[in-house]
């Protein structure tokens, strides 16, 4: 236990720096009778409210440290303690109560007349894969999982009755990549065992079909699950171990780095959120070659032979080049420093291309927070006007967990009639019926 509370400490930071507690209203944007229950110990502080006074205080993370994080429930097993299991090839539906699919009961297909066939139906599920990628941009995930989850069994039926090795391996790698993108609907649907079931299929599978580079990234994605639950030491983990396994991979590596940042910023490690940052920036340079190349080639770095792949299989984001001032900025706010983060996503935002929807809703969403934070609440209103506008019918749970933060945020501002009514839509539209369903 800290040894000097939470209040007294803040108390005593602010007199030091001279300033009244309508001093520090205004440099961190909670009232001064808040701010006042907080030093008298009458309300605990949140990780946000000690962030912001760090910084206005200059107190190097002395009082977050003095804030107990909320006990969460980590999203998985620890990274050291997962193994690849290739048997995981047929698709699940998490639900273990639902029928076994069809092509767990029936015999295998028939195998293909010959390698053409196989070259036909795999060039098929590719750009299947690419269609359901878009449809994803536009409409909720459920009803997208549900037609990723046919092409899973279609493709495991596939892959039994593959007449040759190769041709397996092209099936199991295409089974990978449609079982990680089942994943990424399963988490945006609020999903999370049945996501992180995925995620585990995706990683078997990909090693044996030989896709080291995908399996590597399933690191990454475990870490997103951590993030967004709040579990800062399982995120640095996962991204750190992503960053050791991909040795030959920049581009996986930069993607490692960017994720590990933010489990170091959520964790108030300011220095090492940093020189993470600075790590994936110099990883994206050196990836501007090999970053085509990591992304077509299966096992690209681990064998003389290795093949090429469809362009569709891209592994990780395909805006991947446009997430440093987006990142940067993220972790800025968990940092407590909100003024920054908003201009660092500003920036970030106009370099992101328009069909990336999902990733632009999520972090329009967190530009509100930082708007908010800082005390531009006119600048507020017109970006939520548009980010409900936008994201309506996207029914996605990593934006509503950044919904829910603006939410409690605005609650403290209803003094003002706009942020009242602001208040409402927002708490309206995390009320969406099919979000509330998915949940």
């Amino acid at each position: 236990m800290p040894s000097v509370p939470f209040g007294q400490a803040l108390q005593l930071r602010r007199i030091r720096a001279g300033l009244s507690l309508s001093g520090l209203s205004g440099l961190v944007h909670y009232s001064p009778s808040y701010l006042s229950r907080v030093e008298s110990g009458k309300r605990g502080p949140s990780q946000q409210l000690a962030r912001l006074c760090d910084t206005a205080l200059g107190a190097n993370g002395e009082l977050s440290g003095l804030v107990t994080p909320p006990v969460r429930r980590a999203a998985s097993s620890s990274p050291s303690a997962l193994r690849p299991d290739a048997t995981q090839g047929l698709p699940d539906t998490g639900d273990d109560s639902a029928p076994p699919p069809p092509s767990a009961l029936c015999p295998a297909a028939l195998p293909a007349v010959d390698d053409g066939e196989d070259a036909r139906s795999a060039t098929h599920f590719a750009v299947h894969l690419v269609e359901l990628r878009r449809l994803a941009q536009r409409m909720s995930p459920t009803p997208v999982l549900r037609q990723v989850s046919g092409a899973i069994d279609l493709l495991a039926t596939l892959a039994r009755a593959a007449r040759t090795p190769a041709a397996r391996r092209q099936y199991l790698e295409l089974l990978a990549f449609h079982c990680e993108f089942a994943g990424w609907m399963a988490q945006e649907s609020g999903r999370l065992p049945e996501a992180e079931r995925w995620i585990g299929r995706t990683e078997g599978l990909a090693v044996e079909a030989g896709a080291f580079d995908l399996a590597d990234h399933t690191l990454i994605r475990r870490a997103g699950l951590a993030l967004y639950q709040g579990d800062a030491r399982s995120v640095t983990e996962y991204a750190a171990e992503a960053g050791r396994r991909a040795r030959n991979s920049p581009r996986i590596q930069a993607l490692a780095a960017f994720r590990e940042a933010q489990g170091l910023a959520l964790a108030g490690s300011s220095d090492l959120c940093a020189a993470a940052l600075d790590r994936a920036g110099e990883l994206l340079e050196a990836a501007v070659g090999p970053s085509l190349e990591g992304s077509r080639r299966t096992g690209a770095g681990t064998s003389p032979g290795a093949r090429h792949r469809p362009l569709a299989l891209v592994v990780g984001s395909e805006c991947t080049s446009s997430l440093g001032d987006l990142v940067e900025g993220w972790c800025l706010y968990d940092l407590g420093r909100p003024d920054e983060a908003a201009a660092m996503i500003r920036t970030g935002l106009g370099r992101l291309p328009v069909r990336a929807t999902r990733l632009r809703a999520l972090f329009t969403a967190r530009l509100t927070l930082g708007l908010a934070a800082s005390g531009e609440l006119d600048a507020v209103v017109p970006v939520v006007d548009g980010l409900l506008k936008d994201s309506e019918g996207l029914c996605s749970h990593v934006v509503r967990t950044q919904l829910r933060m603006l939410a409690s945020s605005l609650r403290r501002r209803h003094a003002r009639p706009d942020m009242r009514e602001l208040h409402a839509r927002v708490t309206a539209a995390l009320r969406c019926a099919g979000c509330a369903m998915a949940s």
